[in-house]
Order: structure tokens, then sequence, then C-alpha cells
């Protein structure tokens, strides 16, 4: 058992810069398309990120966040359970549903140390370039609240930006309100990020929401893991929106796991084995099929020169989801995880420039030649 820490009044905390950069984020360019984001490395601990998933494709994560008491021999922990599936969505569309759970839950004070359920549904809206966006409306059982946020994430090279406007009919118990929070996260490598976020409930009543800590993206594999210290317990909407109530110390530490299963396809390969993929060259003029790798964040070789009715097919050798989008919007894979492939067959000549929506500095050329002569397609 854990002792109830007393809620401390806070003075004037200076928001106006939250304000600042929450509304350049959220006013950014008008969206066009879409991509998945269930990387730890682009998200932070207390900001539920702008990323879906696949249609029925079930994910687990599972977060843990406790701290020492009674003299260093007793632990108070604040174990989320995450379970959620991708929802069929038009193709610039994402749609997730989900819920998570807690034991120990501090979102409302009257039910300090109950269970806490989050049910939820996101809608990730098609994207622009690097901005990233999504809806996440949510039912909270302990405060029996509506829940709502809108969500953004700004890709701009190893830096990635997130922010976060929430709204709550019965925010910790006490009436309708609103929070907010920002985050930030640099990629080291491509498997290593340090991160963070701060947040506010606009309230002084309550302190303000913080994390910091490293993101793992595990190789060879679609899962990540992040360590992290933050005075949060919960990972719900509300529990992420407020400081942690039970425990005497500011900081506790944690780790999250998230074990994303994939689709038929992957579970197909799986069962199956993983026989070559089907000659889609048959439809070609030419009868040939090139290959390009996407692997260490980058598309291998970058560029390619084919002739009229190749097919390209693209194989993801990263262990993250990536796609294959061409940049005048022409053409586009579904979100490709580890192992999974993508072809197409181009049967006019031209140039045309590609990229990877997930990670935009990845940026690939296919040169096709033959037919009526080379021209600029994008």
């Amino acid at each position: 058992m854990g002792c109830l820490h007393e809620l401390r009044p806070r003075g004037d905390r200076h928001r106006a810069a939250h304000f600042v950069l929450a509304g350049v984020l959220l006013a950014a360019p008008a969206p066009e398309s879409n991509a998945d984001a269930q990387s730890l490395l682009d998200r932070t601990p207390n900001v539920s990120g702008t990323w879906a998933l696949p249609g029925w494709s079930p994910l687990f994560a599972f977060t843990h966040r406790f701290e020492l008491v009674a003299g260093g021999d007793e632990l108070i922990n604040v174990p989320t359970l995450q379970l959620a599936i991708g929802i069929p969505a038009p193709r610039s569309f994402g749609l997730a549903a989900g819920v998570d759970f807690t034991s120990n839950g501090e979102s409302v004070p009257a039910r300090v140390g109950g269970n806490e359920t989050q049910w939820w549904l996101r809608l990730m809206l098609p994207s622009a370039s690097r901005f990233h966006y999504a809806l996440t409306g949510a039912y909270n059982t302990a405060a029996r609240s509506l829940d709502a946020a809108a969500g953004v994430r700004a890709d701009m090279g190893r830096l990635t930006l997130v922010a976060e406007a929430r709204g709550f009919t019965d925010r910790f118990g006490n009436g309708s309100g609103g929070a907010a929070a920002l985050g930030a996260s640099l990629r080291l490598t491509e498997y290593l990020a340090l991160q963070g976020d701060y947040g506010s409930a606009f309230t002084n009543e309550i302190g303000d929401p913080w994390s910091a800590g490293l993101a793992v993206a595990i190789p060879g594999s679609p899962h990540t893991f992040s360590l992290h210290a933050t005075n949060v317990g919960a990972t719900t909407l509300q529990g992420a929106s407020r400081e942690k109530v039970l425990g005497p110390r500011d900081v506790r530490y944690g780790f999250v796991f998230t074990v994303p299963f994939g689709g038929a396809e992957r579970w197909r390969r799986v069962l199956a084995g993983d026989p070559e993929p089907a000659d889609a060259s048959r439809t070609g003029d030419r009868g040939d099929t090139t290959a390009v790798s996407i692997k260490n964040l980058a598309f291998a070789p970058a560029s390619i020169r084919i002739q009229v009715g190749t097919v390209v097919e693209w194989r993801n050798d990263d262990p993250i989801v990536h796609t294959v989008n061409a940049r005048s919007g022409s053409w586009k894979s579904d979100s490709l995880s580890p192992g999974e492939r993508w072809s197409h067959r181009f049967t006019e000549p031209g140039r045309y420039e590609y990229y990877c929506e997930p990670h935009p500095v990845m940026r690939g050329v296919v040169e096709v030649v033959g037919g009526t002569g080379l021209r600029v397609r994008g």
C-alpha cells in the first residue's frame, strides 16, 4: 500500500509559450495523405500520438511505472495495458479502436487507487508532407467522462515534434475542462531516440505532467521499447494530463513495450512460410522486375533506370513501418511492416520521384525510358 500524496498548489506557470507552439503546430497546412506511426520513436511517453493501424491488425502495449516507498523495500506500481486493432478505412485515412486498463488509477482523487479504463477510437487524418494529424474520442470509466484529443506530429528530419489538445466533460471529477501537451523526439540513430514532453491542465491545484526518456526500436522486429522518468501514472488522456497522486516521491520511473502483431499477410507468411512473390512482371510490356530494398532508413538503390512496362518491387528490410509514395500523389503503397513487399508497374516513360511518408528524408527516383520519350512525372 502506498501513502496518499498531498495535492500541491502551484503559482503561475507562464504558459504563453505553450499556446504559441501549439498554435503553430495545429495551424499546419491542410492535409493530403496518410501514414501509420506506431513506433515509440515517433511519440513521447505522455502524448498518445497520431498513429493508427492497418485494417484488422492488432497491437498490444504495456506501460509500467513505479516508485520506491517505505525505505526502498516496497513499490507503488501503476501498470497500463493497451489492446488496439485497426479498422479498415479509406486509403488516405487510418482508424483504430482500443482499450487502456490501469490499476492504481489517479485521474480522479475520490477514486485514487482504483481501476481506470479508457475506451477509445482514433481517426488518423490525411497528412501533408511532414505533418500528421489525428482525432481521438474516448470514455473514461473512473471519471465517467467523455474525452477527446486532437493531435499533430511534425517530422523534421531527425527531430519529431508532437502536440495534443485535450478536452473532458468531467476533468478529474471536477467538471468540464481541458489540457494540452507538447513533446519532442530526437533520433540519435535509426534505432535510438531521446525524447520528452511537458503538459498542463491549466489549473493551479495540480502539478504539470512531464516525462523524459530513451526510446529504442528493436532491430529485426516491429517492436519498440522506451525507458523514461515522469511524474505521471496512467497513460490515459486524463491520467497523462495531471501529476501523480500516490506516493511520496516527485519522480516515477517506467517503461513502455509495444507489440504490433501485423496483418493477415504477415501471418500468412509466418504460417505458410515466405514464398517468392508472384511474378508481377508478366503483366509488363518488357517482362522485367526490378527490386528496391528499404533498409537503414533509405531506399537502395535510391535511383533506378528501367524500361516502360517494368515492375518495381519494394521490400521493407527495416524493423519499422515505411511507405512508398509518389511525389505527385499519383500512386502510393499501404504501410509496409517489416518484411512486406509492394509492387508498381510503370507503363509510361518519365521521371518518378517518391518518398517514405513517415520518414520524408527518405527519397528515391525511378526513371522510365522507352515509348515516346522521357518525361518528368514526379
